[in-house]
């Protein structure tokens, strides 16, 4: 979105930590990193363009919000020009004093993508936090090439899209988890080709390391079974009629009686074969 100052991005942290010690953290980390502080809720912060870290001047807003008694969701809005927005946010949650932010499940995916694709996908990495919403958490990562573009394929519990962070800004194209018929892989000398088939066309994410492909897809078709299983509707129970009540019943056997209906032979036939049922 863009303001008469420049581009308006928004993004939600979770940190965990207690409403109260978050708040005061949040601004503290303003502080520290040259933002002239606002204080309240939300915490405004003001900073000059610097050419050191070449970034034009912002104006950040940190809204705290409580989550659970040990967690809280930090709102935030950068407002500047270029496309540092997302540097300015890292830079304040690195700097919380003695705090740790959720970072929802990249730290473990990275570790596994490997050396070389953390390289590659280094632009990626470092801003993928605040792409990923807070409701879901990496599964699995796989750096690549799709339609010329280096960045990184990045499957959720929840999505699976493209991530592509350049110079010029950051761009996301998903691909709809209900749409996706199959993922397959092929092998080159030059890496492997994850293909993903969607609605009678087809993606292609090239040069992806190689053993990477494979275990990307399995980790796909666990995430889809399981979002399969959790929406399927639950089994309809079928319960059993109650058993009718056996004294009612031979009070009944009495009145057809009384009324000549059963003879006394039939009633005591007909007694006796409920009683054998006990």
């Amino acid at each position: 979105m863009k303001s008469d100052m420049g581009i308006v991005r928004t993004s939600t942290a979770r940190v965990l930590a207690p409403f109260d010690a978050t708040h005061q953290a949040i601004m503290e980390a303003m502080q520290a990193v040259g933002q002239d502080v606002t204080p309240g809720n939300p915490i405004y912060g003001t900073a000059k363009r610097s050419i050191r870290k070449n970034r034009w001047a912002s104006t950040v807003s940190a809204g705290v919000r409580p989550e659970t008694d040990t967690t809280t969701l930090v709102d935030w809005s950068v407002e500047m020009m270029g496309d540092k927005h997302t540097a300015v946010v890292s830079e304040i949650l690195q700097a919380l004093p003695g705090i740790e932010v959720d970072d929802l499940g990249v730290t473990d995916a990275l570790e596994r993508l490997g050396k070389m694709g953390r390289f590659f996908g280094f632009q990626e990495a470092s801003a993928l936090t605040q792409y990923i919403h807070t409701d879901e958490r990496v599964v699995e990562l796989a750096q690549g090439v799709y339609n010329g573009k280096q960045g990184m394929l990045v499957l959720t519990t929840q999505r699976l899209f493209f991530f592509d962070k350049s110079l010029l800004g950051a761009q996301v194209e998903e691909f709809e988890f209900s749409a996706i018929g199959s993922l397959g892989h092929s092998q080159k000398m030059t890496g492997e080709t994850i293909s993903i088939s969607i609605s009678g066309r087809s993606a292609e994410i090239k040069q992806v390391a190689h053993g990477r492909a494979e275990t990307f897809i399995q980790a796909f078709r666990r995430v889809k079974a399981d979002a399969s299983a959790a929406s399927a509707p639950a089994p309809t129970v079928i319960q059993a009629a109650p058993a009718p009540d056996l004294a009612e019943q031979i009070k009944k056997l009495a009145e057809l009686r009384e009324l000549g209906v059963l003879s006394d032979e039939e009633f005591e036939s007909k007694k006796s074969e409920l009683l054998a049922r006990m």
